[in-house]
C-alpha cells in the first residue's frame, strides 16, 4: 500500500491559501462594508473564484505525486481550508469576536475537497497530454 506524500499536500495547500486568502479577505471586506450585497452576483463570483483555488490546488497536489492523485488533491484543498479557518478563529479570539460554527468549517472543507478532487481528475486526464512531446511539422 502506498503512503501519503505530505510534502505534496502541504505544498499544494500553500498554493491554495496563497490565492484563496486574499480573495476571502476581499470578499469579507466588501460585504461587511456594504460595497457588495451578500446575496449579490459579485459575492457569488468571489465565492466561485475561491472554489476555483481549490480546483487549482487539487490539480497541483495530484501533479506532485504518482499515486493516489484524487486523494492528494482533495487533501490539499481541505487542509488549506482548515488552516485558513483555524487562523481566522485565532484572529477572532484575539479580537474578542464570536467564532463561526466548526460544523460550517467541516462543510466548507468538504466542499473544497470536492473541488480539489475535480482538479486532481483534470490533472489525471491531462497528464498524458502534458508528458507527450509535441510533434513539429505537419
Amino acid at each position: 500500500m502506498q503512503q501519503w506524500s505530505w510534502s505534496a499536500i502541504w505544498r499544494a495547500a500553500l498554493s491554495v491559501a496563497t490565492f484563496a486568502v486574499p480573495l476571502a479577505l476581499a470578499q469579507n471586506w466588501l460585504t461587511d462594508s456594504g460595497r457588495i450585497e451578500s446575496d449579490g452576483s459579485a459575492n457569488y463570483l468571489l465565492f466561485g473564484l475561491i472554489l476555483l483555488c481549490g480546483v487549482i490546488g487539487g490539480f497541483g497536489g495530484a501533479a506532485l505525486v504518482d499515486h493516489k492523485k484524487l486523494e492528494h488533491g482533495a487533501a490539499a484543498a481541505a487542509v488549506a481550508t482548515m488552516a485558513i479557518h483555524v487562523a481566522g478563529a485565532v484572529r477572532r479570539i484575539l479580537a474578542g469576536e464570536p467564532l463561526s460554527s466548526p460544523l460550517a468549517w467541516l462543510f466548507t472543507a468538504l466542499l473544497m475537497a470536492t473541488c480539489g478532487m475535480i482538479g486532481a481528475a483534470l490533472e489525471k486526464k491531462t497528464s498524458g497530454l502534458r508528458s507527450t512531446p509535441m510533434k513539429r511539422g505537419g
